[in-house]
């Protein structure tokens, strides 16, 4: 609805109050709406003391930003030099103006012109992708294996889905993550996919917000990932997501203010979301807040008993604050809901030694963990760990160079088993490695 308001400028009265009214104004949707704000200096005003969506904005100024020119590059000053008196390229005043003025209209034209309109998307396309992204934010190995099933069928439907392609670089990104699918190989899947999604759709700050991860996480490109999380918030700054994970890739660098401020924008923005309330959480123990991390994390388990990332979590604070029986009981069902062979038997070792006390416990476990990696059913980084909180600080650099050298993982300076390793030259060796903070 259209209202007056009777504090604005004088020659605008009439003013839109939501995203929506604005679009509805163009006949665009909110998405190219809030595109040209971002990209092309669409007259959007705020409320004082709103949130980042409460937006309004007068038909006035609307219209005359829809009639006014855009910038152009100035012609070059005219020369002070005197020209030859005679001279085969002189044209006649009227002719030069005339050449120049096309040039300047045709700069113009290609300088203001809308991006293409996305082509129209089956309703088959679009269900099969909500189904990909409800089974990729499982964090599971067959979650994620159904997500790429339904991503690739959304694909076959529609060639031109620029989002399914995203939702495949988003299982890629973090498939070896929570799985013991091959970093390297997973990482340069989904930077082929989040670059397709971008060629598809050049506005899209969810394709942006991909490829920002895949270069912290699988280049290690930190500043080139900054730059791309940058843009992703410039074209859509409510993108949860985006703040997600951009909070996720700048909190191992080991300074936790940023990722706090970006992690807690996105919570408002998805107050429901279960991962970024559970990163939320992580972030915030990283950070040395640990009571409201668990807390936090609790809260969530009683809401979704088999969300993986709550249990494994919790997993690594208790197992940080020496709560031996709490730590295997999260690890157990973090093993069972991911369905890891390795760490059940993993967890099956520990549970039997856990009578005969802490330090027993974590030397069955890391007895069974070297069996499963040799078995390639666990990952070298966990090992490392393990060996790290029994002292054994040369057993648990030499895996994490392995760790290192397959991409395994690059939280060495916010995993509390390696703070003994910190001063190890080896240790200081691989964070150099990596092009992590060194001191």
């Amino acid at each position: 609805m259209q209202t007056t308001d009777q504090t604005g400028p004088e020659t605008v009265s009439q003013r839109l109050n939501s995203w929506k009214e604005i679009a509805a104004f163009f006949g665009k949707d909110e998405r190219t709406v809030k595109r040209w704000e971002a990209i092309r200096g669409l007259p959007i005003r705020r409320v004082p003391g709103g949130t980042r969506t409460s937006v309004f904005a007068y038909v006035g100024e609307l219209e005359a930003w829809l009639s006014a020119p855009r910038s152009v590059a100035a012609p070059p000053p005219a020369s002070t030099a005197t020209p030859p008196t005679s001279s085969p390229l002189r044209l006649p005043l009227a002719a030069a103006i005339a050449i120049f003025a096309v040039l300047v209209i045709g700069l113009a034209a290609t300088l203001v012109a809308p991006p293409k309109p996305a082509p129209a998307i089956p309703a088959a396309a679009r269900a099969l992708y909500d189904e990909g992204v409800i089974a990729w934010t499982s964090r599971t190995a067959s979650g994620f294996a159904t997500a790429i099933e339904k991503f690739d069928a959304a694909l076959a439907i529609a060639p031109d889905y620029a989002r399914a392609e995203v939702g495949r670089a988003n299982v890629y990104n973090l498939i070896s993550q929570y799985t013991l699918a091959p970093a390297a190989d997973s990482y340069a899947k989904a930077k082929r996919a989040g670059e397709r999604a971008l060629a598809l759709d050049p506005y899209s700050g969810e394709a942006y917000a991909a490829l920002g991860f895949n270069a912290f996480y699988g280049s290690h490109a930190f500043a080139r990932s900054a730059e791309l999380f940058d843009r992703a918030l410039a074209l859509a700054p409510d993108n949860a997501q985006a703040l997600h994970w951009y909070a996720l890739t700048a909190m191992q660098m080991g300074k936790f203010e940023r990722p706090l401020e970006l992690i807690d924008r996105a919570l408002v923005l998805q107050p429901d979301s279960r991962s970024i309330r559970a990163n939320a959480a992580l972030i915030h123990y990283y950070a040395g807040d640990t009571a409201r991390a668990i807390e936090m994390l609790e809260q969530l388990r009683q809401a979704n008993p088999d969300y993986l990332a709550v249990p494994a979590y919790l997993a690594t604070i208790y197992l940080d604050q020496r709560r031996y029986a709490d730590f295997l009981d999260s690890y157990e069902i973090a093993a069972n809901v991911e369905g890891s062979i390795g760490r059940q038997l993993i967890a099956k070792a520990a549970r039997a030694a856990l009578p005969e006390g802490g330090r027993a416990m974590l030397v069955a476990m890391l007895a069974e963990q070297q069996r499963q990696f040799l078995a390639e059913r666990e990952q070298a980084y966990k090992v490392a760990a393990t060996a790290a909180l029994l002292g054994e600080k040369d057993l648990a650099l030499t895996y994490l160079e392995t760790s290192v050298e397959r991409a395994e993982t690059i939280g060495l300076l916010v995993e509390p088993e390696f703070r003994t390793l910190r001063k190890e030259p080896r240790f200081v060796a691989l964070l150099a490695r990596l092009g992590l903070p060194t001191s």
